[in-house]
């Protein structure tokens, strides 16, 4: 990014040798920031059920990124909070407009307590359609939102699901690796009870030794403890494309004979 930005001054500069005056009116356009009126900045919502709605606003610094988000509670026009964001990625306000028309601050109810929290994009890779959040979640006790960092750390495509009360994540890598995961909240903290992945290379091993490139892999959550309820080797690249489905229940064989508990209801 800085080195874009290095290049554009440079042809900027030439510009200015040749159009003399006309600098001025580019540089006008080149740097305008949305005003504090800007539609695209503030956000309206209730983050209860039938509650009043409480207006929400994005906070750019000098250089156009957002740095936060102003809170104002429901028929006030001082804010309440103000929420630093968690992180600054490559783009700037301006930017993300040009790449994504999703709303650079989304609302749900991540930890199911009926209550909205708040989504703040902050980093964006479009051509793995990774979007990497900020996450809020509204303390109902002290009537105001608190940054998770536990949750954030997780927040990749992001998505709550409310008839499984589950977090689902998705993340691309390039040449064809992904994984899908799925958490939810025990005692307070989330944790991990379903994967899926297709990992690896198609790169030649070290060595030159042949083999297959990816592996197929679901695992799921059983006595504590994530096990693999497949695995599927991926020789072809066609294959990648005719993946089966993740077994519905936990296999049995796949945990070993010393983890089986003598008292469990699905003890063969």
């Amino acid at each position: 990014m800085d080195f874009r930005r290095s290049l554009y001054a440079s042809f900027v500069g030439l510009g200015f040798l040749a159009l003399g005056g006309g600098w001025d009116a580019l540089a006008q356009t080149s740097t305008a920031l949305p005003t504090q009126n800007d539609a695209g900045l503030t956000f309206t919502f209730p983050i209860q059920a039938d509650g009043k709605p409480m207006r929400f606003h994005l906070e750019l610094n000098n250089e156009g990124y957002i740095s936060g988000v102003s809170v104002f509670g429901a028929d006030q026009s001082t804010q309440m909070q103000t929420l630093a964001s968690c992180g600054v990625g490559d783009e700037t306000y301006a930017e993300f407009g040009k790449q994504t028309d999703d709303p650079l601050l989304k609302h749900a109810d991540l930890n199911f307590d009926g209550f909205e929290d708040l989504e703040l994009l902050y980093y964006y890779i479009p051509h793995l359609g990774k979007k990497l959040y900020c996450i809020y979640l509204w303390d109902p006790k002290t009537g105001r939102f608190s940054y998770s960092q536990e949750v954030t750390q997780l927040a990749i495509n992001l998505e709550a699901q409310p008839g499984s009360k589950t977090l689902t994540t998705h993340e691309d890598w390039m040449f064809g690796p992904w994984q899908d995961s799925t958490y939810r909240w025990h005692a307070g903290k989330l944790e991990l009870v379903e994967q899926t992945s297709l990992l690896g290379s198609w790169s030649p091993p070290v060595g030159g030794r042949k083999g297959c490139g990816f592996t197929y892999t679901c695992s799921k959550l059983v006595g504590g403890k994530m096990r693999d309820t497949l695995v599927k080797p991926i020789c072809k690249p066609e294959e990648m494309d005719d993946l089966p489905e993740c077994p519905s229940t936990p296999s049995k064989h796949s945990r070993p004979p010393a983890l089986i508990d003598p008292f469990s209801v699905d003890n063969p």
